[in-house]
C-alpha cells in the first residue's frame, strides 16, 4: 500500500534512480511519496484533434507506450465537455465561441477514468482534472501557453490564471502542471526548481516559467534528468530543411517540490507519431490510484416494452401485483409508494441494461495498422508522406461506408414507423451524441468552485434566493364542496395522452408503466384520485421535484446561466391532466387574442406573421410604428402565489380544483442534482411549477391580468379598423406598439409599474 514517510538526507545525494540513460535525481529534504504502483503520464502538443482519425491514433499511441494519462495541448475542439472513445475518457476545454483554435484536453485510460473526481474547464488554455489516489489525491493542470508571436502580457495573464486555480487546490495534494509552455529554460545552473539538464539557451519566456515555478513551489521535472538530447527536445521546427533542423525543449511537466522524487523518469519519445511537430514528453510517476464510488443512476431500457411478448408479460405481472398489494385500507401515501415499489421491482427484473458505450466506430483495424506503419516510417519522409495520403483516403472511404450503413438503418426504421430510433440514429449520424458539454460554476466574486460540497452549497443558496418570497404561511382553504367526481373515462383518456420516453420523477415511475394499467387497475387509480381530489391532501412524493441544471450557453459559469429542468411524478402529471382538461376552456376564454403562447392552433409563426402584417399595414397608410421588446427576467419563476390564487378564483375555477392547486403550490419543495448528489430540499414560495401541465395555463392568466390592468382605459397603440393594438405576446416575450414615442413611453411606464406589483 502507498505510504507517506518523512526522511532527512542531510544534503547527501541519493544514488541514481529511474529509467536508463544515467538518470540522476537528488533526494530532496522533507516528505517522499513511496508507492508500489507506477503510472505513466504524458503531455503532447498534437497540433489539432479535429482531423478524422486523430483521436483514435492518439489512443493507439497511448496503448503502445502504456500511457494512462495523456495531456493534450492545441486540441482545437470548441467549447468544453467530455466524451468516450474506445473506453477511454476524453476531457477537453476550448473556446466558447465555437472557433477551432487553441484548446487543451486530457485522455485517460479506463482504469484512471474510474478514479476521476472532478473536471474543471477553465479556459481554452487551461483545464483541471482531479484524481483520487492513495494516500494523496492528484490534481493535473493541462496548459497551452501563447506562442512567441503573442504579447508577453498574455503569458503573464495565463500564469496569473493558473495561480488562481492552484490557490484553490489543497496544499497537501500532488499538483502536476504540464503542457506546451512555449518557453526555453535551457541548460542553466541548477536551482531548487530548475535542473541543470535542460536543452539549448534560455529565452524571456523561460524566465517567466522559472518565476512561476518558484512562486508556486513547483519543479520542472524534465530538467533534472541527465539524458541524451534526443530524449530532451520536445519540438522540431517544421520549416527547417533536412540539413538544418532546429530542436527545442518547450514542453514541460512540473510537480510540487515536495513530491519531486515521485517521478522516476521524464523523457521524450521521438519515435511516437501523431502528425505533429512536437514529440510526447512522458513521465513515470509512483502513485496508487483509488477507485471513486460514484452514485450512478440505474439504466432501464423502456424500448424493451415495444416487444409484444415482453409487454404482455410485464403488463400481466404489473396489474396482478398492484391488485394483490394495493389495498383499500391503505392511505393514498402508502398506495403511491407501493405502486412505485412494484414498478421498480419489474424494471430491475426485466428492463435493466448496462451503461457501456456500444456505439460502433467507423475506424478499422486496417487504418490503425497503416498508422503504425506511418510511425515506423518517420525517418523516411517520402514513404511517410505516401502512407499518410493513403490513410486519409482510407478514412474518407470508411466514413462514407459508415454513413451509407447508417442511412440504410434509418430507412429500415422508417419503414417500420419506429420514429424514436429514427430520431436517435439521425442524432448519432450528425454527432448529436458525440460530446457532453460541461460548464463551470463560480461564486459571487467570479472565482471557480472546485469541490462538490461548495457547489452544492452555492446551488442551494441560489434556489433559496430564486424561489423565496413573502406569502401567507398557509393556503387556508380547508372546505371545498364544488367539483365533480373524477370519472374512469377521464383517467383512461389522460393515460393515452401521456408522452413516452420522458425521465421519471422522484417516484421513479415512467409513463410507459402507467400505459400498461388494465381496467381493474385504472378503477383503483380513479378511486385514489377521487380520495385526493375530495380531501385535498396530496401525497408527499408528489410534492417533491428534482431539478437538473443544463448550461444555457457554452462556458456557463453562473447559476443564472443554467436552465433548471424539473423532474416530477408521472402519476401527478396524470392527475393534473384531468384537472387541466376541465379548466382549459374556461381559462382560454379569458385570454386575449394578443397572446399566442400555449394556445391551441397558434404559435410563433402566427405571432411573427401578425407583426409583419401590422408593420406592412402601417407602411401602406404611412403610419409610424414605435415598438419596444420586453424580456422579463425569469418570468415563470417570479409569479406570486397569493396573487395567482386570487386570479384563478376570480376566473371561476371551482373550489376543489383551486384547493388542489393551492395545496400543491404551498407545500412543494425541490432539490437539485449536483454531480450525483443532491442539495437539501428548498421550499418553492413563488413561480409556476416547472414541467407541470397546468403551468402554461396559469401563467397566461397571470400575465393577462397584468396587461389588462396596465392597459385598462389606455387608448394608445396602433389603430386598425377601429381597434387599438398595443401589444403582441408569446408567453412572456412581449412587443409593445404605439404610433408615437410619447405613447410608447406611457405604455411602458404603466406595464413596468403593474409588473412589479
Amino acid at each position: 500500500m502507498a505510504m507517506l514517510s518523512t526522511k532527512s538526507n542531510s544534503g547527501v545525494s541519493s544514488p541514481p534512480v529511474g529509467s536508463p540513460g544515467r538518470t540522476v535525481m537528488s533526494q530532496p529534504r522533507g516528505e517522499r511519496l513511496k508507492c508500489r504502483s507506477k503510472l505513466k503520464i504524458c503531455t503532447w502538443n498534437v497540433k489539432t484533434m479535429s482531423k478524422e482519425g486523430k483521436i483514435e491514433n492518439a489512443i493507439q499511441e497511448m496503448k503502445r507506450m502504456h500511457i494512462e494519462i495523456m495531456g493534450i495541448s492545441e486540441m482545437r475542439w470548441p467549447n468544453s465537455g467530455e466524451m468516450q472513445v474506445e473506453n477511454h475518457k476524453i476531457y477537453y476545454s476550448g473556446k466558447n465561441d465555437g472557433v477551432h483554435e487553441y484548446g487543451v484536453g486530457v485522455i485517460v485510460s479506463p482504469t484512471v477514468a474510474k478514479c476521476v473526481t472532478n473536471f474543471t474547464p477553465v479556459s481554452e488554455r487551461i483545464m483541471l482534472l482531479q484524481i483520487q489516489a492513495s494516500p494523496i489525491n492528484i490534481s493535473i493542470l493541462q496548459v497551452y501557453a501563447p506562442t512567441a508571436d503573442k504579447e508577453e502580457e498574455e503569458v503573464v495573464e495565463l500564469y496569473q490564471e493558473i495561480n488562481k486555480i492552484i490557490e484553490k487546490i489543497p496544499k497537501h495534494e500532488i499538483l502536476i502542471v504540464m503542457g506546451d509552455f512555449n518557453a526555453k529554460i535551457g541548460a542553466v545552473n541548477r536551482t531548487q526548481y530548475i535542473g541543470a539538464h535542460g536543452l539549448g539557451n534560455r529565452n524571456d519566456r523561460g524566465d517567466l516559467l522559472e518565476k512561476f515555478a518558484e512562486d508556486s513551489d513547483l519543479v520542472v521535472t524534465n530538467t533534472f534528468f541527465q539524458l541524451p538530447p534526443r530524449r530532451l527536445y520536445t519540438w522540431i521546427s517544421p520549416q527547417d530543411k533536412p540539413g538544418r533542423i532546429i530542436k527545442n525543449q518547450i514542453d514541460y511537466i512540473l510537480v510540487n517540490r515536495r513530491f519531486r522524487n515521485s517521478f522516476t523518469s521524464v523523457k521524450t519519445y521521438p519515435g511516437a507519431d501523431l502528425e505533429s511537430d512536437h514529440v510526447p514528453l512522458v513521465g513515470v510517476f509512483r502513485v496508487k490510484l483509488k477507485k471513486v464510488h460514484r452514485k450512478i443512476p440505474k439504466s432501464y431500457d423502456m424500448r424493451l416494452l415495444k416487444d409484444p411478448n415482453m409487454k404482455m408479460d410485464v403488463q400481466a405481472m404489473l396489474n396482478e401485483q398492484v391488485s394483490n398489494s394495493v389495498k383499500d385500507e391503505m392511505d393514498d401515501e402508502q398506495k403511491v409508494r407501493k405502486i412505485g415499489e412494484i414498478v421498480q421491482t419489474l424494471k430491475e427484473k426485466h428492463l435493466k441494461t448496462d451503461r457501456s458505450n456500444k456505439t460502433k466506430s467507423w475506424m478499422t483495424e486496417e487504418i490503425l495498422n497503416m498508422m503504425e506503419e506511418r510511425r515506423k516510417a518517420k525517418q523516411d519522409p517520402e514513404r511517410y508522406k505516401t502512407i499518410k495520403i493513403a490513410i486519409r483516403r482510407k478514412i474518407r472511404e470508411a466514413k462514407e461506408n459508415e454513413a451509407t450503413e447508417r442511412c440504410e438503418e434509418i430507412e429500415a426504421l422508417q419503414k417500420k414507423h419506429d420514429s424514436y430510433n429514427v430520431h436517435r440514429k439521425v442524432k448519432e449520424l450528425t454527432g448529436g451524441f458525440k460530446r457532453r458539454q460541461q460548464g463551470n460554476l463560480t461564486d459571487l466574486d467570479g472565482n471557480i468552485i472546485l469541490d462538490k460540497q461548495s457547489k452544492i452549497r452555492i446551488w442551494k443558496e441560489y434556489l433559496e434566493t430564486l424561489f423565496e418570497d413573502q406569502r401567507n404561511n398557509s393556503f387556508g382553504m380547508e372546505e371545498a364542496n364544488d367539483g365533480p367526481e373524477i370519472l374512469q373515462q377521464e383517467v383512461q383518456l389522460a393515460i393515452t395522452q401521456l408522452k413516452e420516453g420522458k425521465a421519471a420523477g422522484p417516484d421513479d415511475i415512467q409513463a410507459e408503466f402507467l400505459k400498461l394499467f388494465d381496467d381493474e387497475t385504472i378503477t383503483l387509480i380513479t378511486k385514489m384520485f377521487n380520495n385526493i381530489y375530495d380531501s385535498g391532501r396530496i401525497p408527499a412524493e408528489w410534492l417533491k421535484s428534482e431539478f437538473i441544471a443544463l448550461p444555457k450557453k457554452p462556458g456557463a459559469k453562473k447559476c443564472e446561466e443554467y436552465r433548471t429542468i424539473s423532474l416530477m411524478s408521472h402519476l401527478l402529471k396524470l392527475f393534473l391532466k384531468i384537472i387541466h382538461k376541465r379548466i382549459y376552456k374556461l381559462c382560454e376564454s379569458q385570454i386575449s387574442p394578443n397572446q399566442f403562447g400555449f394556445i391551441n392552433a397558434v404559435g410563433t409563426r402566427e405571432a411573427l406573421f401578425s407583426i409583419q402584417v401590422l408593420i406592412q399595414r402601417c407602411r401602406d397608410v404611412n403610419c409610424d410604428v414605435y415598438a419596444c421588446l420586453i424580456d422579463y427576467e425569469k418570468a415563470f419563476d417570479r409569479v406570486k402565489h397569493d396573487k395567482m390564487i386570487q386570479i384563478l378564483k376570480e376566473a371561476g375555477i371551482n373550489d376543489k380544483d383551486l384547493r388542489i392547486i393551492g395545496n400543491l403550490y404551498w407545500n412543494q419543495s425541490a432539490n437539485l442534482r449536483v454531480e450525483g448528489d443532491h442539495t437539501e430540499n428548498v421550499r418553492i414560495m413563488r413561480g409556476v411549477r416547472q414541467g407541470c401541465v397546468l403551468s402554461p395555463l396559469i401563467f397566461n392568466l397571470y400575465s393577462e391580468r397584468i396587461f389588462s390592468e396596465a392597459l385598462h382605459e389606455m387608448e394608445k397603440g396602433i389603430l386598425l379598423n377601429g381597434y387599438r393594438l398595443n401589444n403582441i405576446r408569446y408567453a412572456d416575450d412581449t412587443i409593445v406598439f404605439a404610433d408615437n414615442l410619447e405613447d410608447l413611453q406611457a405604455l411602458m411606464n404603466k406595464i413596468t409599474h403593474e409588473s412589479k406589483q
